[in-house]
C-alpha cells in the first residue's frame, strides 16, 4: 500500500476511538479516549456487543446522531459516519503505524506511555489484557451481521490479509509475526473462532471462544462519503 493511502486509511479509522469493556457481567462501559471522564454505560447481554457498537449511531445513543439500522446492522440512510467494532485489519493498521517511522520509537511494552506514538495523543494499547477484534473463522462469527463489519479467515494462517499484521513465519504470508517481541501467535480454528489481539505485545494474537473472559474491544468511527 502506498504511504499516502496508508496514512489516509489510518487517519480515518483513528479519528475517533472508543474503548469498551465487556466482562462476565452484562455491564458494558465505553468512553471516548479523548475525554476519558465521559462514559457511556449500557446494560445488555454481552453477545450483543457488535450490535451495541452499531447502536451508538441511533437516536438518543452515545454519538448524538439520528440513524436507523437495518437488520444486518447497516444504516438505513447515510449520515457519512460509520461507528463499528474495530476490524482485524483496522487493528493491524494501528499496530503497523506504531512500528513505522510515524509511530512509537520504542516497543509498546518498553514505553512509559503505552500508545502507538509513545505519548498521550496516540492510540492507547493495553498489552496486559486481550483485545477482541472483529475477525475470525468464516461462517462461525457474527451471524446476521453485514460482512463489511468484520474480516473472515479460514483455519489456514495463509488466509491472513494484507494490513492485518497477522500471519505466521512459516507461511507464504508471514505478516508481522513476532514483531516487537510479540510472544503469542495462535491462529483461529473451528473450536476457537474469534481473534483477540495485543496481550504480550501489540503484534501478538490468539484464538479464543467468544467472550469467555474479561477482555476489551475497541470501536472506531469512520467519517466520509458512502457510509
Amino acid at each position: 500500500m502506498k504511504r499516502k493511502s496508508f496514512v489516509k486509511v489510518v487517519t480515518l479509522i483513528i479519528i475517533f476511538t472508543i474503548i469498551i469493556l465487556m466482562g462476565k457481567t452484562t455491564e458494558v462501559n465505553a468512553a471516548l479516549q479523548a475525554t476519558t471522564s465521559t462514559q457511556y454505560t449500557k446494560t445488555d447481554d454481552v453477545n450483543n456487543w457488535m450490535k451495541n457498537f452499531r447502536n451508538m449511531e441511533k437516536t438518543g445513543e452515545a454519538m448524538g446522531l439520528d440513524e436507523k439500522l437495518n437488520a444486518d446492522l447497516t444504516s438505513e440512510t447515510s449520515n457519512n459516519i460509520d461507528v463499528h467494532m474495530m476490524r482485524s485489519t483496522e487493528y493491524g493498521a494501528i499496530a503497523i503505524l506504531s512500528a513505522s517511522g510515524y509511530g512509537n520509537s520504542k516497543k509498546i511494552q518498553e514505553s512509559e506511555i503505552k500508545s502507538t506514538t509513545g505519548n498521550e495523543t496516540g492510540v492507547i494499547i493495553d498489552i496486559n489484557c486481550r483485545e477482541w477484534v472483529a475477525g475470525g473463522i468464516n461462517g462461525q462469527i457474527f451471524s446476521g451481521v453485514n460482512k463489511k463489519y468484520y474480516d473472515e479467515y479460514t483455519e489456514s494462517n495463509n488466509s491472513a490479509r494484507v494490513g492485518d499484521a497477522l500471519g505466521n513465519a512459516s507461511t507464504t504470508n508471514p505478516g508481522c509475526t513476532g514483531w516487537h517481541s510479540a510472544i503469542e501467535q495462535r491462529w483461529v480454528d473451528n473450536r476457537c473462532p474469534y481473534f483477540a489481539r495485543g496481550i504480550g505485545g501489540i503484534f501478538a494474537y490468539i484464538k479464543n471462544y467468544f467472550m469467555t473472559n474479561l477482555f476489551y474491544a475497541r470501536g472506531v468511527a469512520v467519517v466520509g462519503d458512502g457510509f
